[in-house]
Protein backbone atom coordinates (compact mmCIF):
# COMPACT_ATOMS: atom_id res chain seq x y z
CA UNK A 1 0.00 0.00 0.00
CA UNK A 2 1.39 3.11 -1.11
CA UNK A 3 1.43 6.00 1.47
CA UNK A 4 2.06 9.90 0.41
CA UNK A 5 1.62 12.95 3.24
CA UNK A 6 -0.60 15.72 2.18
CA UNK A 7 -1.39 19.27 2.83
CA UNK A 8 -5.07 20.22 2.65
CA UNK A 9 -5.55 23.15 0.49
CA UNK A 10 -9.36 23.40 -0.41
CA UNK A 11 -12.13 22.34 0.98
CA UNK A 12 -15.54 21.29 -1.58
CA UNK A 13 -18.66 19.86 -0.69
CA UNK A 14 -18.24 16.45 -0.84
CA UNK A 15 -14.12 16.21 -0.90
CA UNK A 16 -11.11 18.31 -0.70
CA UNK A 17 -8.22 19.29 -2.46
CA UNK A 18 -4.75 18.08 -1.72
CA UNK A 19 -1.41 18.74 -2.46
CA UNK A 20 1.92 16.83 -2.16
CA UNK A 21 5.44 17.06 -2.99
CA UNK A 22 5.91 13.39 -3.92
CA UNK A 23 9.63 12.78 -2.74
CA UNK A 24 9.10 9.78 -1.07
CA UNK A 25 9.89 7.61 -3.81
CA UNK A 26 12.67 9.82 -5.14
CA UNK A 27 14.89 9.33 -2.65
CA UNK A 28 14.70 5.53 -2.45
CA UNK A 29 15.08 5.46 -6.30
CA UNK A 30 18.38 5.67 -8.95
CA UNK A 31 16.80 5.84 -11.99
CA UNK A 32 16.55 9.68 -11.40
CA UNK A 33 18.06 11.09 -14.94
CA UNK A 34 15.14 9.45 -16.53
CA UNK A 35 12.18 10.16 -14.18
CA UNK A 36 9.48 12.15 -14.82
CA UNK A 37 8.47 12.68 -11.27
CA UNK A 38 12.03 13.23 -10.10
CA UNK A 39 12.33 16.38 -12.69
CA UNK A 40 8.81 17.53 -11.46
CA UNK A 41 9.56 17.97 -7.86
CA UNK A 42 13.30 19.78 -8.77
CA UNK A 43 11.00 22.30 -10.34
CA UNK A 44 9.25 22.64 -7.13
CA UNK A 45 5.86 21.65 -8.45
CA UNK A 46 2.62 20.31 -6.39
CA UNK A 47 0.58 17.73 -7.45
CA UNK A 48 -2.94 18.84 -6.82
CA UNK A 49 -5.33 16.40 -6.30
CA UNK A 50 -9.11 15.53 -5.15
CA UNK A 51 -10.04 13.49 -3.02
CA UNK A 52 -13.57 12.52 -2.27
CA UNK A 53 -14.46 12.32 1.45
CA UNK A 54 -17.11 12.66 4.12
CA UNK A 55 -14.01 13.64 7.15
CA UNK A 56 -13.92 17.33 8.25
CA UNK A 57 -10.80 18.87 7.53
CA UNK A 58 -9.29 22.32 8.13
CA UNK A 59 -6.94 23.58 4.87
CA UNK A 60 -3.56 23.57 5.94
CA UNK A 61 -4.22 20.67 7.92
CA UNK A 62 -1.96 17.55 6.94
CA UNK A 63 -3.40 13.81 6.47
CA UNK A 64 -1.84 10.60 4.95
CA UNK A 65 -3.45 9.37 1.63
CA UNK A 66 -3.17 5.61 0.95
CA UNK A 67 -3.41 3.97 -2.35
CA UNK A 68 -4.51 0.32 -2.79
CA UNK A 69 -0.84 -1.90 -3.70
CA UNK A 70 -1.39 -2.39 -7.50
CA UNK A 71 -4.04 -0.10 -8.40
CA UNK A 72 -1.70 2.54 -9.67
CA UNK A 73 -0.55 0.24 -11.96
CA UNK A 74 -3.96 -1.56 -13.03
CA UNK A 75 -5.78 1.65 -13.60
CA UNK A 76 -2.76 2.92 -16.26
CA UNK A 77 -3.19 -0.25 -17.96
CA UNK A 78 -6.69 -0.14 -18.38
CA UNK A 79 -6.87 3.64 -19.06
CA UNK A 80 -4.09 3.78 -22.06
CA UNK A 81 -3.89 0.05 -22.75
CA UNK A 82 -8.04 -0.44 -23.65
CA UNK A 83 -8.09 2.17 -26.20
CA UNK A 84 -4.42 1.34 -27.30
CA UNK A 85 -5.58 -2.46 -27.98
CA UNK A 86 -8.66 -1.14 -29.45
CA UNK A 87 -6.89 1.05 -32.11
CA UNK A 88 -4.29 -2.15 -33.29
CA UNK A 89 -6.66 -4.49 -33.52
CA UNK A 90 -9.72 -3.06 -34.84
CA UNK A 91 -6.98 -1.41 -37.58
CA UNK A 92 -5.84 -4.98 -38.30
CA UNK A 93 -8.85 -6.14 -38.73
CA UNK A 94 -10.10 -3.71 -40.60
CA UNK A 95 -7.11 -4.10 -43.07
CA UNK A 96 -7.35 -7.46 -43.42
CA UNK A 97 -11.25 -7.36 -44.56
CA UNK A 98 -10.79 -3.56 -46.40
CA UNK A 99 -7.76 -2.80 -47.28
CA UNK A 100 -6.21 0.94 -46.13
CA UNK A 101 -9.26 2.63 -45.54
CA UNK A 102 -11.10 0.29 -43.38
CA UNK A 103 -8.09 0.09 -41.63
CA UNK A 104 -7.96 3.67 -40.47
CA UNK A 105 -12.13 3.72 -40.18
CA UNK A 106 -11.69 0.78 -38.26
CA UNK A 107 -8.82 1.57 -35.85
CA UNK A 108 -10.81 4.83 -35.09
CA UNK A 109 -13.93 2.99 -34.48
CA UNK A 110 -11.59 0.44 -31.99
CA UNK A 111 -10.18 3.48 -30.39
CA UNK A 112 -13.89 5.30 -29.83
CA UNK A 113 -14.49 1.29 -28.12
CA UNK A 114 -11.29 1.52 -26.32
CA UNK A 115 -11.93 4.44 -24.72
CA UNK A 116 -15.50 3.50 -23.97
CA UNK A 117 -13.92 0.05 -22.43
CA UNK A 118 -11.75 2.24 -20.49
CA UNK A 119 -14.30 4.42 -18.99
CA UNK A 120 -16.53 1.74 -18.06
CA UNK A 121 -13.97 -0.55 -16.24
CA UNK A 122 -12.82 2.99 -14.29
CA UNK A 123 -15.99 3.56 -13.46
CA UNK A 124 -16.69 0.27 -12.00
CA UNK A 125 -13.35 -0.04 -10.46
CA UNK A 126 -13.51 3.72 -8.94
CA UNK A 127 -13.54 2.72 -5.21
CA UNK A 128 -10.84 0.61 -5.35
CA UNK A 129 -8.74 3.17 -7.29
CA UNK A 130 -9.66 6.23 -5.78
CA UNK A 131 -7.14 7.28 -2.74
CA UNK A 132 -8.21 7.41 0.77
CA UNK A 133 -7.28 8.76 3.60
CA UNK A 134 -5.55 6.42 6.31
CA UNK A 135 -7.23 5.98 9.89
CA UNK A 136 -5.88 7.10 12.99
CA UNK A 137 -4.48 3.58 14.12
CA UNK A 138 -3.03 4.28 17.55
CA UNK A 139 -6.16 6.08 18.78
CA UNK A 140 -6.26 4.73 22.70
CA UNK A 141 -9.23 6.28 24.82
CA UNK A 142 -8.42 8.75 27.41
CA UNK A 143 -10.64 6.45 30.13
CA UNK A 144 -8.53 3.29 29.27
CA UNK A 145 -5.15 5.49 29.76
CA UNK A 146 -5.84 6.18 33.40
Amino acid sequence: MSQEIVEIVELGKRGVWVEAMQQSACSSCNARSGCGQHSLSKLGRKMRLWVPTDKDFRIGEQATLTLPEGSLAMSALVLYGMPMLGLLLFAVIGHLFAGETGSLVAGLGGLLAGFWVAKTISEQKKDVWQPQFKEACNHIPVEQVF
